[in-house]
């Protein structure tokens, strides 16, 4: 009986689905820049408009697309889609509404947050303007990205390995304590070492041994994860062969094929309870 039931309303929906549609990007409450689409899909109707911040005019969108995915919804109608291709410099920078109507019938409300590079068409910039994000899409990856004056925006050129933190490293450490038990021991200080790392990716862990140019030997060992693309190292342990002990964790961790740095909060836990800014760098061909 209750499957009789479930049949019988997916029978009597049959006809208003044919009606239904969906506004898709872009999203609501999301940055938007550049040039980019604002798309969807209807089964019915023969006329799609776009408006921005309540109008008065509406724009027309393309429509009539194939859509293999609306198919199922649509009674077999695959050439449901609409899209229209906008700068959204030409909006302004800020927060705009933008609506979506069917043959005269609001689809959907969005509201966006448009962030521009202060002129509605940035000009001059060549395809050698690239910048890469580490760790994206996948741990241990990264995506280099390539300017499109068309697109206003930057597409993905490559992806590729990312650098690891493992290897040999040369340069400074750089100090500023503070809150020492005795007053002389703060104020900033500096050395130059070579960095001995371990990236364990099996086991989370990062290991540091420095190898300082005074014969001062440390080693900074603690899990690291990932938020978002940043990685953070937390939880660790300093300890060095001079007696100083502590605890840390990182502030910022940055690396690229041939120079690393490493912010890290330090305290001090031995007789000497300093609080440690410290940066730790690095080169390496």
């Amino acid at each position: 009986m209750l499957l009789r039931s479930i049949f019988a309303a997916l029978l009597l929906a049959a006809p208003a689905a044919q009606a239904v549609g969906l506004f898709e990007n872009p999203p609501s409450g999301v940055a938007v820049s550049g040039a980019s689409l604002i798309s969807g899909w209807h089964c019915t109707a023969t006329r799609i408009e776009i408006e921005y911040d309540g109008g008065p005019a509406r724009t027309p969108a393309a429509s009539g697309t194939d859509r293999p995915d609306t198919a199922g919804v649509c009674g077999g109608k695959r050439n449901n889609g609409f899209g229209l291709l906008v700068n959204w410099a030409d909006l302004g920078a800020g927060i705009h509404t933008v609506r979506a109507f069917a043959d005269g019938e609001l689809m959907d409300t969005r509201t966006v947050t448009v962030v521009t590079f202060g002129t509605v068409l940035l000009t001059g910039r060549t395809t050698a303007n690239t910048t890469t994000v580490v760790d994206f899409p996948s741990e241990g990856r990264e995506a280099v990205l390539e300017w499109r004056e068309g697109l206003q925006s930057f597409v993905v050129k490559e992806v590729r390995s990312g650098p690891s933190l493992s290897g040999t490293w040369n340069g400074p450490n750089l100090e500023r304590r503070s809150n020492c038990n005795a007053s002389q021991n703060n104020g900033e200080r500096g050395t130059y070492a070579a960095w001995i790392i371990t990236q364990d990716a099996v086991g989370d862990q990062i290991r540091i041994v420095e190898n300082g140019i005074t014969g001062l030997r440390c080693t900074y060992t603690g899990p690291y994860r990932y938020n978002g693309n940043q990685v953070e190292w937390f939880d660790g342990t300093y300890e060095c062969n001079d007696g100083k002990t502590g605890n840390f964790n990182s502030t910022a961790v940055h690396v690229a094929a041939s120079a690393f740095s490493i912010k890290l909060a330090i305290k001090l836990t031995g007789s000497e309870a300093c609080d440690i800014e410290a940066l730790l760098g690095g080169n390496r061909f």
